[in-house]
């Protein structure tokens, strides 16, 4: 397996750069152009952005993985944001894995010879594919991806509407958040909030409706005349 660290374009340059942990190199020069995949990002894309809110934009993990690339290799990259460049634009840092036939993926990229800022957001990176906590729905929606069988083909962890290729995904992200395909999307507070006063309400109305009949039943009985029986 070969691993590099996609870096962040800070300085706004022509070529996406690479680290392997020793060496800078060119996108072009593991990935060229021609035999490259059709479809893969190597930042994430903008439509992710738009459904996501930017309180939560530092969260986001976008993966994409190709099987049968270059004879039976398969591509593997991860990239998320890693600030800003010297315009105040987006930018990403991502890891590239190259694996052979059966290999399975490893998380654990040298981060010597990266800048003291892209270091950070890579150990980052490392920490949250490799914790596996369990609220990172976005780690989650990578390792899943991974376990892919690799007759599925082409695929990301988050389902794209504007990819130039179709993709295979497991995870949606609307507007109410992040979560798997099929599964329900979870309450939030507000949500929530809404919910129980609606419940609270009703409990009261129908609280008061009772009331309101066992006080009628009450006064027509104390108001309805006795009936004796009379003895022949």
């Amino acid at each position: 397996m070969r691993q590099y660290w996609i870096l962040p374009n800070r300085e706004q340059g022509d070529d996406v750069l690479l680290h392997d942990g020793a060496r800078i190199l060119k996108l072009r020069q593991i990935l060229d152009p021609v035999s490259r995949p059709e479809g893969f990002s190597h930042g994430v894309p903008t439509e992710i952005f738009e459904r996501c809110p930017r309180a939560d934009w530092s969260r986001v993990l976008f993966a994409q993985r190709f099987v049968g690339w270059n004879g039976d290799h398969q591509i593997l990259s991860i990239v998320t944001p890693a600030g800003q460049d010297i315009t105040g634009r987006l930018v990403h840092i991502g890891l590239l894995l190259i694996l052979e036939r059966g290999e399975q993926p490893r998380f654990d990229a040298p981060c010597a010879g990266l800048s003291e800022e892209d270091a950070m957001h890579a150990r980052a990176l490392l920490e949250r594919l490799t914790s596996a906590a369990p609220k990172d729905l976005w780690a989650r929606s990578v390792h899943d991806l991974c376990r892919l069988p690799p007759e599925v083909g082409p695929a990301t962890n988050v389902a794209l509407d504007r990819a130039l290729v179709p993709f295979h995904s497991l995870y949606v992200l609307d507007r109410h958040g992040l979560r798997r395909r099929g599964e329900h999307p979870a309450w939030t507070p507000g949500v929530a909030r809404i919910l129980f006063l609606l419940l609270f309400v009703m409990a009261g109305v129908w609280a008061s409706v009772k009331v309101g009949s066992c006080v009628a039943a009450s006064r027509h009985n104390a108001g309805a005349p006795s009936i004796v029986g009379l003895e022949g």
